[in-house]
């Protein structure tokens, strides 16, 4: 039998990009800090999250028509804090957060290395948590090329050589 502690702790040796997946519904604007993410097909365009399903992001993504994929530059650790349930939420208006509106709805977080728009696609159990896939709809690059990193559960900077 796998132990829960080891797990954790070898999957906390994989450095993975940070990202913000953000939603907009009745209640306004919503976002959560996701690190598990990656792409699975370009004909057609799809992309992966992975969301916890007892936190309340889960239901509202299940639920969006849209969301969008923000990744996060080394100068947006704040924002990855603010969103991943260690600090306090921000308001449904995103009034502190930089913001302008996709096209299909949900918030594009400013100063973000790229953006991805998607559609749900398909939906699948996996343990405890729900693997959400995303047709992409729009993309696009952004401003910086110096990514937020994860790292043994912690915020690292990517070293240049």
């Amino acid at each position: 039998m796998v132990s829960p502690e080891l797990f954790r702790d070898v999957m906390a040796r994989f450095a993975s990009g940070v990202t913000i997946v953000t939603t907009a519904g009745e209640r306004g604007y919503h976002g959560v800090t996701v690190t598990a993410f990656c792409s699975v097909s370009l004909e057609p365009p799809l992309v992966l999250i992975c969301i916890d399903r007892s936190i309340q992001s889960h239901r509202l993504i299940a639920e969006a028509p849209a969301w969008v994929i923000n990744f996060l530059s080394r100068d947006q650790e704040f924002l990855a804090e603010q969103f991943s349930g260690r600090a306090p939420l921000a308001d449904p208006t995103f009034s502190r957060v930089p913001h302008r509106i996709g096209a299909l709805g949900p918030p594009l977080i400013e100063g973000c290395l790229a953006w991805i728009e998607c559609r749900p696609w398909a939906a699948y159990e996996g343990g405890d948590h729900t693997i959400f896939v995303g047709e992409v709809a729009s993309l696009e690059l952004g401003p910086s090329d110096d990514p937020l990193i994860y790292y043994d559960r912690a915020f690292q900077e990517l070293a240049w050589g």
